[in-house]
């Protein structure tokens, strides 16, 4: 199955050149492909004084450590700027109306870049009380402006990451 990340657990780490060991940047972002459910590459903000971004492609990345990413040499292009369609923060509805709540982050695989689900969450209130969801499923969604939906008839599966007071309680009163 691979090792399973979050996109939050890579950003801010550095990306190394293996070659001549030199810091190329660190990331900030993720640029993915939602149509194929895969991520494409790494956004790399470039080390030094400019603004320069860099897009590292994720079939050459050589290996996702703890405390850095290390690439190959020839890795990665210069981009003229951050992409600025992200969906983390957009709203996520089903095709029959019902809100699902907002996209917090993007759960992917690091062996082939699959995305595996998406964790979803309802408010800082929600998300303390009950925790975030992650969705999941074999889905097509439609993009538009700050909203994405997931059509009915398309199968996704919505569970609990079992975080949040509520989960946190029941789980200790297992042991009283």
């Amino acid at each position: 199955m691979g090792r399973i990340i979050n996109r939050d657990g890579i950003l801010g780490l550095p990306v190394i050149c293996r070659e001549n060991g030199n810091r190329l940047g660190i990331v900030e972002d993720i640029q993915y492909d939602l149509g194929d459910s895969k991520v494409e590459g790494l956004i790399v903000a470039a080390s030094g004084f400019s603004s320069r971004f860099l897009l590292v492609d994720f079939n050459k990345i050589q290996a996702f450590g703890h405390a850095a990413i290390i690439v190959g040499k020839d890795s990665t292009r210069e981009i003229n700027k951050k992409t600025e369609d992200s969906i983390i923060g957009r709203t996520i509805i089903r095709g029959d109306g019902q809100e699902l709540g907002r996209i917090s982050d993007i759960i992917f695989n690091l062996e082939n870049g699959q995305i595996e689900g998406y964790e979803i969450s309802k408010g800082v209130i929600d998300d303390l009380i009950s925790g975030r969801n992650i969705l999941s499923g074999n889905f097509r969604p439609h993009i538009g402006g700050d909203v994405i939906v997931v059509p009915s008839e398309q199968k996704i599966d919505l569970k609990s990451n079992n975080r949040g007071i509520l989960n946190i309680l029941s789980d200790s009163n297992r042991y009283f």
